[in-house]
Formats: C-alpha cells, structure tokens, sequence
C-alpha cells in the first residue's frame, strides 16, 4: 500500500474541515524550512530534526576518505553528508500494540 503526500493532505483537509490548498501550502512550507536547515547548518554540525512525534531527520558529516584496503583501494570518497530518517522505538511499540494487541 503506497500513501501518498496527495492522499495525506485530502485526509487532514477533510478531516480538520479546512481548504485542501491551505493543507498544501502548509506542508510545502514545512518542507521548505526543514530543507533549509539540512544546507544551511554548517556541514560539520550534526542535525536532527524531528518534523513528527516518532520520525527523526538526522545528518551526520564524513570527512573525506581514502580507501586502502580489499576491492575498494585507491577509491577517493569525498566529502558529504548522511541523511537517515529514523522512527523511535516509543512510536514502533505503540504501533505494534494497535496492531497485535487488539486480538488479545
């Protein structure tokens, strides 16, 4: 099942009786504000962003590095960030228990 930024913003516009535009605008300017402090934030300073209760954004900088060992030697691997998005432990049990708790 996919469920798309489209879906999602239907749902919440009708759920909260609001104009699907609005809904929109709104989470297009959320996005715009957590991409501006991924680049802004100087690259050696991690981040975390927490956009929902339970989803984290975390960026974490690697240096630059040269491989040496095994298939990969002599490889140059530059400079950049990781960008992983995490969901916490709190938010999966909970999930798990709506899911299988249920038919207990």
């Amino acid at each position: 099942m996919n469920i798309t930024q489209d879906i999602l913003i239907n749902q919440i516009a009708m759920k909260e009786d609001m104009n699907v535009a609005t809904v929109r605008q709104v989470l297009k300017s959320a996005e715009s504000i957590v991409f501006g402090y991924l680049s802004s934030i100087p690259p050696a300073e991690e981040v975390n962003i927490k956009p929902l209760n339970g989803i984290n954004i975390k960026r974490k900088h690697v240096k630059k590095k040269k491989y040496s060992k095994g298939m990969f030697q002599n490889i140059d691997c530059p400079e950049h960030v990781n960008m992983k998005a995490y969901l916490s432990k709190y938010y999966i049990r909970r999930i798990n228990q709506k899911l299988f708790r249920k038919a207990l």
